[in-house]
């Protein structure tokens, strides 16, 4: 009896230490965590988790799926008043595979209230979607616009590897804003494994050398003093061929105009909100191995220009009694692709997007949306959260 009484006196006094060692590491750690933080606060630094949460399922004739899951954290941290550091981080579930992919990651310096430099991978300000309207809580539709993307439809890059100078200025009653960049040149595809995507452009390859960077930049103009409209233009130049003899002067000039009108408008006893864009891509004459008949070495060439657009307007009875109406979003969206003449697998396409949102807040959207493009019709349904 008193060897069982020692026996569970040892056990008891080991549990009340393994409890008291693992108690003291919590605390350990919270202190050392806390600490560290103010540390940080107190010297003058700012940081910020942000981002936002995706979940989107779609329906055919022939199937249904959650077709896609996405967390996209961003950070910021702003160390005084003239520095802010901002990395994006894009993580998605689709088929059977988790992605991650640096969105974008780069350091700006305010100089003055006109001027801010940028170094890094930034979004480009060619047009408003990819650098204003692409994260999910701001696009009203569960999809980007014909024409936007980086595959064998899209015109311009989704994001530079580059140096970016932007800022604005007030002209009376009117304002200005501008961002022109230097970033690394874009690809030209020429693989004839693949027809459709060749002569398209590939961008954010780091491993991409040419005679000098790409120059571009946006110029934007808001007229009316409530700044309810705003017309811009964009301009991309650089070369896009390799090194070798026959790609190393090939060039691509690339132009964008789009415009952006938001208002409440009485007579519609509602928010009106208009975006349109139309991309031309120019690239210089090229020589591409036929995909017919790789292994023969035939070569042809074709003039290598393309453009697409998208108009979309969006209306909010924000003005009607009901906290419902005035939370519901009605969306339509019309968009384009003009392909090269004689350009091989490519042929005009329109896109038709109808949809209907509801706004929990600001931030937050449950979408519902129909699309229609050639053959290919799908029901989307997709839920938005921002953070």
């Amino acid at each position: 009896m008193k060897k069982k009484l020692i026996l569970f006196s040892a056990i008891t006094l080991l549990l009340q230490l393994s409890l008291f060692a693992q108690q003291y590491n919590e605390q350990f750690i919270d202190s050392l965590v806390q600490s560290v933080s103010q540390a940080q606060v107190a010297k003058g630094t700012k940081f910020l988790l942000t981002g936002y949460v995706t979940s989107t399922a779609e329906f055919t004739k022939t199937k249904s799926s959650l077709s896609a899951v996405g967390l996209t954290p961003i950070l910021l941290w702003k160390p005084n008043d003239r520095i802010l550091v901002e990395t994006e981080f894009e993580t998605g579930f689709t088929g059977n595979a988790t992605n991650m992919e640096l969105g974008y990651a780069d350091v700006s310096f305010y100089v003055n209230k006109y001027l801010s430099i940028r170094a890094g991978k930034f979004l480009s300000p060619f047009g408003i979607f990819q650098d204003r309207l692409h994260p999910s809580w701001i696009n009203k539709l569960p999809t980007f616009p014909l024409g936007t993307g980086e595959d064998q439809y899209g015109i311009g890059p989704i994001s530079e590897v580059g140096i970016n100078f932007k800022g604005g200025a007030q002209l009376g009653e009117s304002k200005i804003n501008y961002s022109f960049y230097a970033s690394n040149n874009a690809q030209l595809i020429t693989d004839p494994t693949n027809p459709i995507a060749e002569g398209t452009l590939s961008y954010g390859n780091m491993d991409v050398q040419s005679k000098k960077l790409t120059v571009g930049g946006r110029v934007g103009f808001l007229p009316f003093s409530n700044s309810t409209l705003e017309l811009g233009v964009s301009y991309r130049n650089g070369y896009v061929g390799d090194t070798s003899a026959a790609y190393q002067n090939v060039n691509a000039k690339l132009y964008a105009f789009d415009l952006s009108y938001d208002n409440q408008l009485d007579f519609l006893k509602g928010d009106v909100d208009i975006k349109a864009q139309y991309n031309k891509s120019d690239v210089s004459n090229a020589w591409y191995i036929d995909p017919s008949n790789p292994t023969s070495g035939n070569l042809y060439t074709y003039n290598n220009s393309r453009s697409s657009y998208f108009l979309q307007a969006a209306y909010t009875p924000s003005m009607f009694p009901g906290k419902f109406l005035k939370k519901t979003q009605l969306i339509f969206r019309y968009a384009g692709f003009t392909p090269p003449t004689n350009a091989i697998g490519l042929t005009d396409m329109k896109q038709y997007t109808y949809g209907i949102d509801y706004w929990f807040n600001w931030r937050t959207a449950l979408k519902f949306a129909y699309q229609s493009q050639k053959d290919n019709n799908v029901f989307f349904v997709q839920l938005a959260v921002g953070f």
